[in-house]
């Protein structure tokens, strides 16, 4: 590894900069980090040997990519295409195409080989978690200059889906997916109709996921005891989801099922249950 200079890369011998990574046997310049996968960090841990290693393996499933059918594709921040044949998907956090620009549609083996993937296979999977991350806050009037509560009081609650999956992996640790490319927004009168004693009851007969966890309150995703026994697919009950069902939210709940729904079908498939 003496053949490059310290202040060169360690794989390409460029020139490297102040800023880019070091791994054991020097700096690895942005050209080269490039060329490695989007979900690898630990470049303290790896030698030019092992990163070289990985740039081969990468043009690999380059080459493969090229003959799998993609026929599932989800998301829309971040996507993941999966092959259920074949059984292997790859999948990216960020598909946009510029900082402030529109995002990149993903819908052909054309669009997947530009962004370089990595293939992943379902035993390669070790956990999937669904991860809802909520924050609200309460929507104010003005009145004589000054903001005032309704009354009753209106909270909006906003909504992120990511989608994490822990892997066994040769260079791959985790990978992430943000499904929704903005927040679900669900607008409420009042707080969420949520119990603390309903809430511990439906987490312990269902055996609920916790999901969030904010000022020390536990929320749980959709699947309370007003769904499961009350619920049918031509009615809503009142309350839904710790949410007052109205007109005007009504789309907003959908939306929210919608990207509910398309990270248990996407756990649904790679985990085969």
């Amino acid at each position: 590894m003496g053949l490059f200079k310290k202040d060169n890369c360690c794989l390409c011998g460029e020139k490297a900069g102040l800023l880019d990574k070091k791994c054991i046997d020097g700096k690895v310049c942005k050209d080269c980090r490039d060329k490695l996968s989007v979900w690898f960090d630990d470049y303290k841990n790896s030698t030019a040997l092992d990163l070289r290693t990985q740039t081969e393996r990468k043009k690999e499933d380059e080459a493969r990519a090229k003959t799998l059918d993609f026929s599932r594709i989800f998301g829309e921040f971040g996507v993941i295409l999966i092959d259920e044949r074949a059984k292997v998907f790859t999948a990216f956090a960020d598909t946009s195409s510029s900082l402030f620009g529109e995002r990149k549609a993903v819908s052909s083996i054309d669009d997947v080989i530009k962004l370089h993937p990595d293939l992943i296979s379902f035993d390669q999977v070790k956990d999937i978690e669904i991860d809802i991350t909520e924050t609200s806050r309460e929507e104010k009037r003005t009145v004589d200059g000054q903001q005032v509560s309704y009354e009753p009081q209106r909270w909006l609650y906003m909504y992120s889906f990511t989608l994490r999956l822990t892997v066994d992996h040769p260079y791959i640790k985790s990978v992430y997916i943000p499904l929704n490319k903005g927040t679900v927004q669900i607008k409420n009168v009042g707080r969420r109709l949520w119990t603390d004693p309903g809430r511990k009851l439906a987490a312990h007969v269902l055996g609920l996921p916790e999901l969030v966890k904010e000022d020390c309150a536990v929320i749980f995703d959709n699947e309370t005891l007003m769904h499961r026994l009350f619920r049918s697919d031509y009615e809503m009950p009142d309350y839904s989801y710790g949410f007052k069902c109205t007109h005007e939210n009504w789309s907003s709940i959908m939306e929210y099922q919608y990207y509910l729904a398309m990270a248990r079908e996407i756990e649904r498939i790679i985990t085969e249950k």
